[in-house]
């Protein structure tokens, strides 16, 4: 039976998108006012607030790039500036944070459900479940699959904005890389990323699916107001976005701070670890989510304290 339920969820578009979106939490958390405060030391440190594409490079290493993406397939974003196409296109090789291939949604699938007898109606009780079960239902996922949901998918697969999964802004980079025959790398594993959710308490997760059912009606708004101040190159202004739900909701501070040391901090320091390897070797096209690259513990900071040069490009 088990068996049978992560086929069915193994495959579609839904699984794609919702494993682009795990790797791009915080773009979905600063829609739902999630991803926290920035720890008060990075008021003194360079907020790298403004752009999405940085020269990165060291003396015996060619410059190489990272982009800020936004995990959507919108056309706004898709249509890539000229800046950023030709810093792709002569790229010697490309790297972006989890490949989307189908052993990977396999993976996902099977994470996302409890094999240890629990359900989701257990954990999250029957009142959140008979909440959760028509959504899941309209994603043409029944009720038999729904109960053994842990409560970040649950949540993950009701907030993942409905898009072309092939059209996606990291997808579109991808493809493009591959038509050109350059090696593909990527930051994290399907493990890494389920961690950051999979780590978190069981209240923390319910507390988490129940914010999102409460709020999902909002989604389409603040989702537009992240997409205006991306096309802005504005970072500050995304986050700023999360401040002011933050403020509105004081009571999802302790739970913010959790999703942003997890989803966000956490993920750049091991980000910044692995690409080491292709900066070092030079000329390489890294493509990330916007706000890995924000702030005192974003990974421009920690690249710049580590000697490179970061400079904005556009």
């Amino acid at each position: 039976m088990r068996y049978f339920m992560t086929e069915q969820l193994r495959g579609g578009q839904r699984m794609r998108r919702a494993l682009l979106a795990l790797g791009a939490a915080l773009a979905l958390a600063g829609a739902l006012g999630l991803h926290g405060r920035a720890p008060a030391a990075e008021i003194e440190q360079p907020a790298y607030d403004k752009g999405l594409l940085w020269r990165i490079e060291k003396p015996g290493s060619a410059p190489s790039y990272l982009f800020g993406t936004i995990h959507v397939s919108d056309k706004r974003v898709t249509a890539l500036p000229d800046a950023v196409r030709a810093q792709l296109d002569a790229a010697r090789s490309f790297t972006m944070e989890v490949a989307l291939d189908a052993p990977n949604v396999a993976a996902l699938a099977a994470r996302m459900i409890y094999t240890d007898g629990r359900t989701l109606p257990q954990v999250a009780g029957e009142k959140l479940f008979r909440e959760v079960a028509p959504l899941l239902a309209a994603l043409g996922l029944p009720e038999e699959v729904a109960r053994l949901f842990k409560p970040w998918a649950a949540m993950m697969m009701i907030a993942v904005p409905r898009q072309q999964t092939e059209d996606m802004l990291d997808a579109t980079l991808q493809r493009i890389a591959v038509r050109q025959g350059k090696p593909v790398h990527y930051l994290e594993t399907v493990d890494d990323q389920v961690a950051a959710f999979d780590g978190m308490s069981e209240s923390d997760q319910v507390a988490l699916l129940a914010h999102t059912v409460e709020t999902r009606h909002e989604l389409p708004e603040a989702t537009e107001k992240l997409l205006q101040a991306y096309l802005a190159r504005d970072l500050g202004r995304i986050w700023q976005l999360n401040e002011d739900s933050v403020r509105e909701r004081p009571e999802l501070k302790p739970l913010s701070d959790v999703f942003a040391r997890r989803v966000l901090y956490d993920r750049n320091a091991r980000m910044f670890e692995r690409l080491q390897s292709d900066l070092k070797e030079g000329n390489a096209f890294v493509a990330v989510g916007a706000l890995h690259l924000y702030g005192g513990q974003g990974l421009l900071a920690l690249l710049a304290r580590d000697g490179w040069l970061v400079t904005s490009v556009y």
